[in-house]
């Protein structure tokens, strides 16, 4: 008597004996050398554009957090002082 699972492994191998070899077509090899070779560039807009946004954001805050001394103080109350004794004497 055979088990269940040799049953499926023998139905399984002759699913897989029963595939057919497909032929590819004949510019395959040329189609996917061309795709490789292609450059993929960014539009010099996309440059344009990202490189402006990082200059307005490092002068904006250049501006905020150096160009007002007052606001070193008002900045400084955010950062919380810890306390990292373990034992209290």
């Amino acid at each position: 008597m055979e088990s269940s699972s040799n049953k499926d492994m023998k139905q399984v191998f002759e699913q897989l004996a029963n595939i057919k070899a497909v032929e590819p077509n004949a510019k395959l090899q040329t189609l996917t050398l061309s795709r490789l070779n292609k450059k993929n560039i960014i539009p010099l807009n996309w440059v344009r554009a990202v490189a402006c946004l990082f200059i307005l954001f490092i002068s904006s805050e250049y501006y905020v957090f150096y160009n007002n001394k007052s606001n070193r103080q008002d900045v400084a109350s955010y950062v919380s002082i810890t306390n990292n004794t373990l034992y209290n004497e």
